[in-house]
């Protein structure tokens, strides 16, 4: 017969991997590539004011090593680069959270920006927010309507 030291040290380790599992879960999104799509853009100030709206599609198509931003399918409308930081933090996978990526992008052939990606989600609304260094009164905010893991 197990002595009630026994019986709680056996829920403690049971509640510990359970804890590690709920996390390992809802992170598990981080290593993978994940393609976000978003028909709706606010561009906003370095106050968060909207500025303007759009309808556009843009895609962002993330992995562990790099970005890429596409704008309306346009092979000539698009951001890449590589991933220099990700910060990952997710209670829910997509529906609660966030991932803060630092990245240089490149814009054309010479274009460089020191940006700042933000996924978040919260309470079940998905959205991306963009910042470039070098437009601090420009950021694009992009409501996501799908994302799709990709292997």
């Amino acid at each position: 017969m197990q002595t009630i030291k026994q019986q709680n040290m056996k829920k403690i380790i049971l509640l510990f991997l359970l804890a590690c599992t709920l996390s390992i879960a809802s992170n598990a999104q981080c290593d993978k590539k994940v393609l976000y799509t978003s028909a709706k853009q606010e561009w906003l100030n370095s106050k968060n004011e909207i500025q303007k709206n759009d309808a556009d599609k843009v895609t962002v198509e993330i992995s562990k090593t790099s970005v890429i931003l596409n704008h309306n399918d346009d092979p000539n409308d698009v951001m890449k680069g590589d991933i220099k930081n990700m910060d990952c933090n997710w209670n829910e996978a997509y529906t609660n959270g966030r991932s803060i990526i630092q990245a240089q992008l490149t814009e054309g052939a010479n274009d460089v920006h020191d940006a700042t990606i933000t996924i978040e989600g919260k309470d079940g609304i998905l959205f991306i927010l963009i910042e470039m260094k070098d437009h601090p009164d420009m950021k694009i905010k992009a409501y996501v309507d799908k994302y799709t893991e990709e292997s």
